[in-house]
C-alpha cells in the first residue's frame, strides 16, 4: 500500500514539473527517448547478433588479458554494459564461462562503457544529431516489418541509434533553456564534500534511471550547457560508475551463486575504481590537461575532458585490481557461499536466461542432465545396486555377485515427491524459451523435452520391473534368480556406457561409435535373453508363470534400454553430426 502511494505520488510530482516547467519538459522528453534508444539498442544487439555475441564472449575468453579485451569490444560496440554483464551471468549460472573469465569481461566491459561519453561529447554536440536522428528511425521501422530475425535486429538497432541521438539533441535544447531560466551551476560546490555529494547524486540517478550510459548522457549535456562546473561533473562521473552495479546486483537476482559473485566482485571493482579516482582526482584531472592537445580537444571543451577522464579512471582501476582478480575470486567465494538446493528444486532453469536462446539451450540441457542423473540414483537402488561404489563394469560384477540386499526405494514416492517437479520445470521452461528462438533452436529444445520424457518414462519402467525383480532374487530356483540378476546387470551396465559418453575428451565421432556398439550388444543380448528363457521352458527348469514374468520383464528392459540410447544421443551427441550421417544414409545410392 505504501509503495503503491509513494509511486502515485512520485507521478504526480513528476507531472507537475512536466506541466509547468518547458525546460524540464524537454530534458525528461530527452532522458526518456534516449532510455527507449537503449532498449531498442539491446533488443536489437540481441536479436541481430543471433548468437554471435555469446559465441564471442565464450570463445574469445581464454585468459585474463583476453577477457578484458573482449569486454571492452563488445561494449564498445553494442554501447551497453547491461546487456553485456546480463549475457555474462547467464553464461555464468550454466558454467559456460570461469568467475575469473567473468570479471575480466567485466573489468573490459567498464572501459567499453566510456566510449558512450566520446561519442556523445565529440558527435552529439558538436553536429545536429536530430537531423540523422529521423532517418534511422524510418528505416528501423521499416526492417521491423521483416520477419527475419536478422532485418529485424538491424530495425531495432536502428531504432535505438535514432532515439538515442534524438533523446541528445533534447537533453542538449532542455538544458539551453533550462540555462536562461535557472543557473544551476550557483549551487555547485567545491572541496571533498562537493565530491562526495556529487558522486551520490550520479549514483542514485544511475540506479533509478538503470542507465550509466544515459547518466554520462545528461552529465555530458548539462557541462555543454555550463548547467554545472568540470569538478562536479567528474564527480557525477564517479558516481554513474558505482550506480551501474546495481543493474548487474539485479540482474543477478535471478541467479545462482556464480551470478551474485560476479555481481559482488564489479561492486568491489568499482568502488575501489571510485576511491581511487576520489583521493586523485586533482591529478587525473592535471592528466587529462596535459593529454588533451594529444586528443585534439580544445582548452575550454569540458565535455570531451570529461570522457578522457571518464576513460583514464576507469582504465587506471583495471590497471590496478586486474592482478588481484585471482584473491577477488576467493573473497567472492568466501562471500557468497554455494547453497546445497533440494533435489526438487532446478540448479540450472534461471529466468534471466530464458530470452537468450543459446543460453536457455544450455540451459535446459544441464537441467535434463540433472535430472537423469537423480533418475539415474532412484533406478540403481530399484535394482538393489549401491551407486556410491558403481563407477565401472568390475564394480558392477562385484556387486552383482554378492548376496542381494534389498534397498528400500519406492519409485512412485521419489517420482512425485522430487522428479516430476523438476521434470515439469523443464518443459515449462523450455516451451516458453521456445517463443524467442529460431526454428533450428525450436527443435534443439524439442528435442531435450523428449530427452526429459524418455526419461521419465525410464524412471516408470524400472518401477514396473521392481516388484518381479525383488520378488525372484529372493527365489529359490536358481535359474530363474540368474536370469533376473542378468536383467539387473544389463541395465546398470547401460547406464555405466552412457555415463562414459558424457565426457569432454571424447569427440562426437567416438561417442556415435560407442553409441552404436551399444545398439548392436543390447539386440545380441534381447535374442540371447530370448532364445535362453524358450530353453528354460522346454527343459523344465522354469515354471510357465516365472517365464510369462522374465518374458515381459526383459521386453521391458530391452525397450528402457532403447530409451536411454535415445536420450543419450540427445543430451551427448552433437545433433549437426547426426543429421549429417542420416542424410549421407538416406541419400540415393
Amino acid at each position: 500500500m505504501a509503495k503503491n502511494l509513494l509511486i502515485t505520488l512520485s507521478f504526480i510530482l513528476v507531472a507537475y514539473f512536466v506541466i509547468s516547467h518547458e525546460n524540464v519538459k524537454i530534458i525528461l522528453s530527452g532522458i526518456a527517448i534516449f532510455l527507449l534508444g537503449m532498449y531498442f539498442m539491446e533488443d536489437g544487439f540481441k536479436l541481430f547478433s543471433g548468437g554471435v555475441l555469446e559465441k564471442i564472449l565464450q570463445r574469445f575468453t581464454s585468459n585474463l588479458l583476453k577477457s578484458i579485451t573482449t569486454g571492452f569490444i563488445a561494449t564498445s560496440i553494442v554501447q551497453s554494459s547491461s546487456l553485456i554483464s546480463i549475457v555474462v551471468i547467464s553464461f555464468l549460472s550454466v558454467e559456460l564461462l570461469t568467475l575469473v573469465q567473468g570479471i575480466g569481461i567485466i573489468f573490459g566491459s567498464n572501459l567499453g562503457s566510456t566510449t558512450t561519453a566520446w561519442i556523445i561529447s565529440s558527435l552529439g554536440l558538436k553536429i545536429k544529431i536530430s537531423l540523422y536522428a529521423m532517418p534511422m528511425i524510418i528505416f528501423g521501422v521499416m526492417l521491423r516489418f521483416f520477419k527475419n530475425n536478422t532485418y529485424k535486429g538491424l530495425g531495432n538497432v536502428l531504432l535505438g541509434l535514432g532515439f538515442i541521438f534524438l533523446g541528445i539533441s533534447y537533453m542538449k535544447d532542455g538544458f539551453d533553456t533550462l540555462k536562461d531560466s535557472i543557473d544551476l551551476a550557483s549551487f555547485a560546490m567545491e572541496g571533498i564534500s562537493g565530491l562526495i555529494v556529487y558522486i551520490l547524486i550520479g549514483a542514485i540517478a544511475t540506479v533509478i534511471i538503470q542507465s550509466s550510459a544515459a547518466t554520462m548522457a545528461i552529465v555530458i549535456t548539462a557541462l555543454s550547457a555550463g548547467n554545472i562546473i568540470y569538478i562536479n561533473a567528474l564527480a557525477l562521473a564517479i558516481g554513474a560508475n558505482v550506480g551501474t552495479t546495481v543493474t548487474a546486483i539485479v540482474g543477478s537476482l535471478a541467479s545462482n551463486e556464480n551470478g551474485k559473485r560476479l555481481a559482488f566482485a564489479h561492486l568491489v571493482f568499482n568502488l575501489v575504481t571510485a576511491f581511487i579516482a576520489v583521493i586523485f582526482i586533482y591529478s587525473i584531472s592535471d592528466l587529462v590537461n596535459y593529454l588533451a592537445p594529444f586528443f585534439g580537444i580544445e582548452p575550454d571543451n569540458f565535455s570531451m575532458k570529461l570522457a578522457l577522464f571518464h576513460t583514464i579512471f576507469n582504465l587506471l582501476g583495471i590497471i590496478i585490481v586486474a592482478p588481484f582478480t585471482y584473491y577477488l575470486v576467493d573473497i567472492c567465494n568466501k562471500v557468497i557461499k554455494k547453497k546445497v538446493s533440494k533435489q526438487s528444486k532446478p540448479k540450472y532453469l534461471l529466468d534471466s536466461n530464458i530470452k537468450i536462446p543459446d543460453t536457455a539451450i544450455i540451459s535446459i540441457k544441464k537441467e535434463v542432465i540433472n535430472l537423469y542423473e537423480n533418475c539415474q540414483k532412484a533406478m540403481l537402488h530399484a535394482l538393489n545396486l549401491h551407486t556410491t561404489n558403481l563407477k565401472t563394469k568390475e564394480d558392477l560384477k562385484v556387486q552383482i555377485a554378492k548376496e542381494v540386499t534389498k534397498i528400500d526405494t519406492n519409485i512412485d514416492e521419489i517420482y512425485q515427491s522430487n522428479l516430476k517437479e523438476l521434470y515439469s520445470e523443464i518443459i515449462k521452461y523450455a516451451s516458453f524459451s521456445q517463443e524467442h528462438m529460431s526454428s533450428f533452436q525450436h527443435k534443439q529444445v524439442g528435442d531435450l523435452k523428449r530427452s526429459a520424457t524418455l526419461i521419465i518414462e525410464v524412471l516408470k519402467d524400472t518401477r514396473d520391473i521392481q516388484k518381479n525383480l525383488n520378488f525372484y532374487l529372493k527365489s529359490k530356483n536358481e535359474y530363474i534368480k540368474e536370469e533376473y540378476n542378468i536383467l539387473r546387470e544389463e541395465l546398470a551396465t547401460i547406464l555405466i556406457d552412457i555415463n562414459a559418453l558424457d565426457n569432454d575428451n571424447l569427440d562426437d565421432l567416438e561417442k556415435l561409435t560407442q553409441l552404436e556398439v551399444i545398439k548392436s550388444t543390447l539386440m545380441a543380448n534381447d535374442l540371447s535373453n530370448t532364445e535362453k528363457t524358450d530353453n528354460l521352458i522346454r527343459e523344465g527348469k522354469i515354471k510357465a508363470t516365472m517365464a510369462t514374468s522374465l518374458i515381459n520383464d526383459s521386453a521391458t528392459v530391452y525397450s528402457t534400454q532403447k530409451k536411454l540410447v535415445e536420450m543419450a544421443s540427445i543430451l551427448f551427441l552433437n545433433n549437426s553430426l547426426l543429421k549429417e550421417i542420416g542424410e549421407e544414409q538416406n541419400a540415393p545410392k
